[in-house]
């Protein structure tokens, strides 16, 4: 069985100075906490752009999607390592206990995503988040 590396890419075919790579999503580091009033999930999102960003909140479970996007230099000779993920992903966090929807907020701060979900009851309501940028209200 073909292994893939822990990386977003896989190398098919190396002829110098030229890779061929095959491109796969990618899932961004993700931490997700419990307290008795909600989940919070923190999420690594260095140089992804928080506008750009889309939460779909459900009682039941959160979907966020979005990309990043890194910039290959001008006149690049040779690649020597590709190790930071890009291009588009999408995660999904499931829940026991359902949330409120709509009291649901987002902050984006140092490249992390903090989403607060609260606890409530049963909802039949589905909510988008906007996240807000660093230093704005």
């Amino acid at each position: 069985m073909d292994k893939l590396p822990p990386a977003s890419i896989r190398i098919l075919h190396t002829r110098l100075p030229y890779a061929q790579f095959a491109v796969r999503p990618w899932s961004p580091s993700l931490n997700v906490f419990e307290t008795d009033q909600g989940m919070l999930l923190v999420i690594e999102l260095a140089g992804v752009d928080p506008a750009e960003l889309r939460i779909d909140a459900h009682p039941q479970v959160v979907r966020i999607e979005g990309a990043r996007q890194i910039a290959v230099p001008e006149q690049l000779r040779r690649l020597h390592r590709m190790e930071i993920a890009s291009g588009a992903f999408q995660i999904e966090v499931p829940f026991e206990r359902p949330i409120d929807p709509e009291q649901t907020s987002a902050r984006a701060h140092n490249g992390l995503l903090e989403v607060w979900l609260p606890f409530a009851g049963q909802s039949a309501r589905n909510v988008v988040i906007t996240v807000q940028k660093e230093g704005r209200p």
